[in-house]
């Protein structure tokens, strides 16, 4: 192994401080390039701060509507199947062979319309008898009335005379009634739903021939749990709507109430009537019958659309002085698309409707529609920008 002395490294000359003077100038560039990026750093969090506080504190676009006065109802709705309350079976009065089938199933029909021809010519020789017999007793009559009033015969002669008449008189009737009983008549407005007869057939008594129902007065039975008991009371007003007819409703009332509860389901049956004089709907109906229980004339009103629910809780957002306040709902009657207000707010007041999402208490709003804000200026007509456009 070779010593290596001072002369040795004087023969090396600069060569040998190489790799430490690259050593030094590395780590002197990175702390260079580091205190430049912290200063960068720091100046941009010093620039971009300014900037987010103000994107705070912008205003959030919002749209309005006023609180308004207005009658509103307080409403209990179910859903049903309409019915009709008159349905019935028609039986012939009379025996006999069917001469003629004058209706067909989904008829309608008006009250004394013929629904059934019955052969009725042993009838009509019966009322046809019958008629002669009274012809013959009345000419007997008066001769005897004649003798009686120049005493030629007594009272009791009279008497029968009188009585033979009257007879023949209810056996034409009779006949009469047998003979209109021969053709079968709708005791109703309705429509035929089945027709249990053919043609031809003969037919006795006990034979049923159609069944009528009444499209006139029409039923919706509703299931009115317990609590709402003291609130139904009778006539009071209904509405009847269905999804199949959506651009019609129909007036109904209370018709009839039971007063026992069911005490398996808690509910009570309340009877929904319904006027259907032009036939417009047809019984296995599906609908929905909205019972009016209580009405206010003059109430505060806000769109639905105001609300905003937060852990249960409902609130409404109102504008004052380009601030957003938060007050809690105290609400009462609704119907779809508005809701009563009961306090904390005014006729004209601003409430929130649009851009309420995310809303805080007191935030800076700005309004899209300020027209309907109290404090808003009014416009004149010379005012207006195509005016100032023209005095420009």
């Amino acid at each position: 192994m070779k010593n290596f002395t001072s002369s040795s490294f004087l023969r090396l000359g600069p060569l040998a401080l190489l790799p430490l003077s690259g050593i030094l100038l590395l780590g002197g560039c990175g702390s260079a390039d580091g205190e430049a990026t912290a200063e960068n750093s720091n100046s941009a969090e010093k620039a971009g701060g300014p900037d987010r506080e103000e994107r705070k504190s912008e205003p959030v676009p919002v749209q309005i509507a006023t609180v308004s006065r207005g009658p509103i109802a307080a409403t209990l709705s179910f859903n049903a199947t309409l019915e009709t309350e008159s349905t019935v079976d028609l039986f012939p009065q009379v025996a006999g062979q069917v001469e003629a089938l004058l209706v067909e199933e989904g008829d309608f029909v008006k009250t004394g319309d013929p629904l059934i021809q019955i052969d009725a010519r042993e009838w009509r020789v019966d009322a046809d008898e019958a008629q002669v017999n009274l012809d013959r007793e009345q000419a007997n009559f008066a001769r005897s009335e004649s003798l009686y009033q120049r005493n030629l015969i007594n009272q009791q002669e009279y008497e029968n005379a009188k009585f033979q008449l009257e007879q023949m008189r209810l056996r034409l009737e009779r006949a009469k009634i047998q003979l209109d009983h021969a053709t079968v008549r709708a005791p109703f407005d309705g429509v035929i739903s089945e027709r249990e007869v053919q043609a031809g057939a003969r037919v006795g008594n006990n034979t049923k021939l159609f069944s009528l129902v009444s499209l006139q007065d029409m039923v919706a039975r509703v299931f009115v749990p317990g609590r709402y008991l003291p609130q139904v009371a009778k006539d009071q007003p209904a509405v009847i709507t269905s999804e199949f007819l959506p651009d019609r409703q129909f007036e109904g009332w209370v018709k009839r109430i039971s007063p026992v509860i069911d005490p398996q389901s808690g509910t009570f049956k309340v009877t929904v009537g319904m006027s259907n004089p032009e036939y417009d709907v047809l019984p296995g109906l599906f609908v929905k019958a909205t019972i009016t229980t209580e009405e206010r004339d003059d109430a505060l009103l806000v769109p639905k659309r105001a609300i905003v629910y937060d852990g249960g809780n409902q609130f409404i957002f109102t504008v004052r002085d380009g601030t957003a306040h938060r007050l809690p709902l105290q609400a009462g009657f609704e119907t779809s698309d508005t809701i009563e207000v009961r306090a904390g707010l005014a006729e004209g007041d601003p409430v929130i409707i649009l851009g309420q999402s995310g809303l805080k208490d007191e935030s800076p709003v700005k309004v899209v529609n300020p027209d309907l804000l109290p404090d808003a200026p009014q416009v004149a007509e010379a005012d207006t920008p195509e005016d100032q456009a023209e005095e420009s």
